[in-house]
């Protein structure tokens, strides 16, 4: 199976490490910086490197899946044309930065009966999968509110590069503490908790002093279909790292410490039970990556919360928000 990882920042060399572990060895690479995709490629014993991905398709027929690891705003344009050569997608979340041509991709991945992915790797995360089942379970009972807290301080995320040149930093490549981290949260809190409905408030804006021109933080009040009543609050600037989903029910309180890794379960006014789980960062997105492969395999398409309309969605609920 060939496999074309378009970008090799971060993410890029991190799906294309882990699909080597998972015995892809036909592995495409394309960055406009040729360097480091050869770099990359030397790392993992890459089939090819190019700096234009559509010269590597018509080098290397038969790609059965392109992942899309560039920045948010370019990630269209290389979409619709792997889509119209028949190549299965991985895109990153966001799916876009706002929803121009995003008509024309769903329209083709449905014309050529494509498998098309979104990258919500959360989705795949120990923590929140433990917390999905034990609501299932009706642990909590009726769930009453819920919050959703997560905030990193943007220079620590790569430290050893100008946090100000990263997308999430940047307007022109979709970065931004809504489309970087509230497109997680709303994927996660749709998954588990139930589909968002309305808002009731909100607040966009900068809070900090990153020296950068993108929003670097995003507060919102949701309510579900059920009636649900969500707090989610994502941003940039907190010194101290912390990533919580609390679930307050009739029976009690779920607590998932993404940052420490444990889910702490509170019945009856005392904390009942403290489930820990993998403290490897890596495992999810080896999950994530490895259904992703055998979606393609089984000629399967994903669940709806992994589909391409899922990015469609969240984007046309924050288009007000973007613009």
């Amino acid at each position: 199976m060939k496999i074309l990882v378009l970008g090799c920042g971060s993410i890029g060399t991190r799906h294309a490490t882990n699909l080597k572990k998972l015995g892809i060895n036909d592995i495409i690479l394309c960055d406009l910086d040729l360097t480091k995709a050869k770099k990359l490629g030397k790392k993992i014993g890459s089939l090819d490197n190019f700096t234009d991905y559509k010269i590597a398709v018509d080098k290397h027929p038969n790609i059965a899946g392109a992942l899309i690891c560039i920045p948010t705003s370019l990630h269209v344009e290389p979409s619709i044309f792997f889509a119209k050569k028949k190549i299965n997608l991985f895109i990153e979340k966001p799916l876009s930065h706002n929803l121009k041509n995003l008509k024309v991709l769903s329209n083709l991945v449905k014309k050529n009966n494509l498998i098309a992915m979104m990258g919500h790797v959360y989705l795949f995360e120990e923590g929140f999968l433990t917390l999905k089942s034990l609501l299932e379970k009706n642990t909590i009972g009726k769930i009453h509110h819920v919050s959703y807290l997560q905030g990193m301080y943007l220079p620590d995320w790569h430290p050893k590069m100008d946090y100000r040149k990263e997308y999430s930093a940047r307007k022109d490549l979709g970065g931004g503490a809504l489309l970087t981290l509230t497109s997680h949260s709303f994927y996660v809190l749709e998954w588990i908790i139930d589909e968002i409905k309305s808002v009731h408030g909100s607040w966009i804006g900068t809070l900090g002093n990153l020296e950068i021109n993108v929003n670097d933080s995003a507060f919102f009040l949701f309510e579900t279909n059920s009636g649900i009543i969500i707090e989610s609050h994502n941003d940039f600037i907190v010194k101290v790292h912390h990533h919580k989903l609390i679930i307050e029910g009739e029976k009690g309180r779920l607590e998932y410490d993404f940052a420490l890794k444990k889910v702490n379960i509170f019945v009856s006014k005392k904390r009942d039970k403290i489930i820990h789980v993998s403290k490897d960062n890596n495992n999810r997105f080896v999950k994530e990556i490895s259904y992703f492969v055998n979606l393609i395999k089984q000629k399967k398409q994903p669940p709806e919360n992994l589909t391409l309309e899922s990015g469609i969605r969240f984007l046309q609920f924050m288009k007000k928000y973007l613009e």
